[in-house]
């Protein structure tokens, strides 16, 4: 399922995270806008970078902004 159209100028930014014990933890740092709202930034840890749960996400938040008619 790719992007709904209304996602443009997608930027995604790989960086790290460190928990409590000082452990780097590897990020990915998606940066979107959703029609002309935004930017919003999903963040997405090292077990959750498959592309349909990336999607799915996303998705969610477009539909989120649909529901709340913020989108048509």
């Amino acid at each position: 399922m790719p992007l709904p159209k209304e996602v443009t100028d997608v930027q995604v930014k790989d960086t790290f995270e460190f928990d409590k014990r000082g452990n780097p933890t590897a990020v990915m740092l998606y940066t979107y806008f959703i029609g002309s709202h935004g930017p919003f930034t999903s963040k997405f840890y090292a077990g959750e970078q498959d592309t349909p749960h990336i999607e799915r996400v996303i998705s969610d938040r477009v539909a989120a902004l649909r529901a709340q008619g913020v989108i048509s």
